[in-house]
């Protein structure tokens, strides 16, 4: 419960963020979006080498697929840019869905409704005698009146559809791919904090913690006993460390605000790992450029204070100087002992 306090209080910080991210918004999310990408090519274990899940995930440059995981990639990659577009204005509706599931398997594979219920006409039918896209329907439409009723927490009624809609398997194939992007397009409308860091990325360290929690929401799940506290406190972990990223860039980019962007990465050197590489630099100041970037490493090595480890895209740097050197006060002693 605590849990669900905090984070509904940092929940509420979404509008400071909007407004305090304003001129850079789209810098951010272009970083989010890459970190996605990347992110759910190895939660999905895409057979992609990590240089070219790099490269794919680029959202300046376009790349043409080489094989049939690439196509993958390439269409989950254009999924979560039509959900970050979105902005918070998603509506869960059947046509949602199917058009989501077309964007997903376009030149991949057909993925189309199975075929279920029954031919016999009757007034009323049981749920296992509609069809499946007619059982899609039933699900959103008790999701909605479940919401509006206002007697659930949220994360509770997310994580009980995102089960729902994986065991009544709707489509034929590739439901649990179509259930993931579903259940973080849902959550990323609610949670805006998405906009700002990666769902995937902090999703991925908890895999196999998601992996059992969805067995476990499997057990009963027949005799509408779903067991889906672990799946709840799943999400509700990946949100905190979602928010505890965002508060960091937040800290970041107000002193960045003060300072001059040279200043600020030569700042996250003297004080980060004695080496490090220029991803780490970018992971600290995620709005400097690359060329702000190479002219302060060009301008600290002129100094002395580092020195380059190799060359291209894999070399790292050394810093030479300690970060405190130049702070350090040399006592002068009147009296030596060779006096």
């Amino acid at each position: 419960m605590m849990q669900l306090f905090k984070l509904y209080e940092d929940k509420g910080k979404a509008y400071y963020y909007k407004q305090l991210f304003s001129k850079d918004d789209q810098t951010f999310v272009k970083n989010t979006l890459e970190e996605d990408t990347e992110s759910i090519a190895k939660f999905l274990g895409l057979d992609i080498t990590a240089a070219r899940i790099k490269l794919l995930a680029n959202q300046k440059r376009s790349y043409k697929p080489k094989k049939k995981d690439e196509v993958l990639l390439l269409n989950l990659k254009d999924a979560l840019t039509k959900v970050q577009e979105m902005s918070g204005d998603f509506t869960l509706v059947l046509n949602e869905v199917t058009d989501l599931v077309t964007i997903l398997f376009r030149g991949y594979e057909t993925v189309k409704f199975n075929k279920k219920g029954t031919k016999v006409t009757k007034t009323t039918k049981t749920f296992e005698e509609l069809s499946s896209d007619a059982q899609l329907q039933k699900l959103i439409d008790q999701y909605h009146t479940v919401l509006k009723s206002n007697k659930h927490e949220l994360l509770i009624v997310i994580c009980n559809f995102y089960v729902d809609f994986i065991k009544i398997e709707p489509f034929n194939k590739y439901n649990d791919i179509i259930g993931l992007m579903l259940i973080y397009t849902i959550i990323s409308k609610e949670f805006q904090v998405c906009r700002y860091g990666s769902f995937f990325k902090a999703l991925l360290p908890v895999k196999d913690r998601l992996d059992t929690a969805l067995i476990q929401a499997n057990y009963d799940w027949e005799h509408g006993l779903s067991q889906t506290d672990a799946l709840v406190r799943v999400i509700i972990d990946v949100l905190e460390q979602l928010h505890r990223e965002v508060q960091g860039k937040e800290h970041i980019y107000s002193f960045d605000i003060k300072l001059n962007k040279t200043n600020t990465i030569e700042s996250i050197i003297m004080n980060g790992p004695a080496v490090f590489s220029k991803n780490y630099i970018r992971n600290k100041a995620p709005l400097a450029s690359e060329s702000t970037i190479n002219r302060t490493l060009q301008m600290l090595k002129t100094q002395g204070t580092i020195r380059s480890l190799g060359q291209g895209r894999s070399a790292t740097w050394q810093r030479v100087k300690d970060p405190h050197e130049k702070f350090n006060v040399q006592q002068l002693t009147l009296f030596s002992e060779e006096d």
